[in-house]
């Protein structure tokens, strides 16, 4: 008969006392969290469901919980507390929550809102849990709207992408602003032109996609730049294309319905991005060179599924405009 160390048997018990207890201040942290921040959270949740721009949000704290549940090996083994010194930050941006409510700027309230939800993990479980849960709870930030304020300046992108394009083809073209006039007619970037929706949504995936498939910093960040240009680049010559069909055509195509189908058939970018990105990743991780298989052994074609799912949803509205 073996005899049992009542010693060993303690300290193999004390770290999962500490865990339960941290999970269970998370849990009531959270409670109260939900409780004062819940017309925050619905101020959000419905720019989500009535904005196309924002639509992908509603994936975002699915994608993040799914990226702790894969960490769920890792987090078994730390050792979970309370860090108090999070108190300090948690106060500046309760503090920061009020202002923006009371200024009415929803911005600022909401993102302060996400930021307290990070910082109350940090306050419960600790340091070492918050390290491992880096990821995921960054990429809550992504659930926030914003980035409106750019419009304009991705609106004189198209314009001036379209214009550049339209003389190197020939076309004789005036430019007043974000009006654009050729020959044949006279178009407008307007703001649902920009790619707003469509430059976020990528943002998002490409930043995912990056991490799951690259170690080094240096490809992740590589990867996310190709992010932000391929969808402006590519909203440039999208308008740029409708524009030539319109000239083309006499104005007989691409200026009513088939405008936005002919969106649909210019938008190839951010698929080309993806699925090119892993193809290296593959190519890469053959030969030992720092890229890890695209989602750690899932699936190899869950990077595009997730990524086209994302996309979808950017995509329904994104050609609803002069341009």
């Amino acid at each position: 008969m073996t005899t049992l160390d009542p010693a060993m048997n303690r300290d193999t018990a004390s770290p999962r006392r500490e865990q339960r207890r941290a999970l269970l201040m998370l849990i009531l942290l959270m409670l109260v969290y939900a409780a004062v921040f819940w017309p925050s959270l619905a101020s959000m949740a419905a720019i989500w469901w009535r904005s196309e721009t924002y639509a992908h949000g509603m994936l975002i704290p699915l994608i993040s919980v799914w990226l702790i549940i894969r960490k769920r090996s890792q987090l078994t083994r730390l050792d979970m507390g309370p860090d108090w010194t999070a108190l300090i930050p948690l106060l500046g941006l309760c503090l920061v929550w009020l202002l923006g409510l009371a200024a009415d700027v929803l911005v600022v309230e909401q993102m302060a809102t996400t930021l307290i939800l990070i910082t109350l993990v940090i306050v419960a479980l600790g340091r070492a849990v918050a390290r491992t849960l880096a990821f995921p709870l960054a990429y809550l930030i992504f659930a926030v709207p914003f980035g409106d304020q750019l419009t304009p300046f991705l609106q004189q992108i198209t314009a001036d992408i379209t214009v550049q394009a339209l003389q190197l083809s020939g076309i004789p073209v005036y430019n007043n602003g974000l009006f654009i006039e050729i020959p044949s007619g006279r178009f407008e970037v307007a703001e649902a032109c920009s790619g707003l929706r469509y430059l976020i949504a990528s943002v998002a995936i490409g930043t995912l996609y990056a991490h799951l498939t690259y170690r080094r910093l240096r490809s992740r960040l590589v990867f996310i730049a190709a992010s932000v240009l391929v969808p402006v680049l590519a909203n440039g010559i999208r308008a740029y294309l409708i524009v030539l069909i319109a000239h083309l055509s006499d104005m007989k195509y691409a200026t009513g319905i088939d405008h936005l189908i002919y969106g649909w058939f210019f938008r190839p970018g951010h698929a080309a991005d993806v699925l090119g990105g892993q193809l290296v990743a593959r190519s890469r991780a053959g030969n030992g060179s720092g890229a890890k298989h695209p989602f750690h052994g899932a699936p190899a074609g869950g990077a595009a599924a997730l990524s086209g799912l994302c996309d979808f949803g950017c995509r329904a509205g994104d050609f609803t405009s002069d341009l």
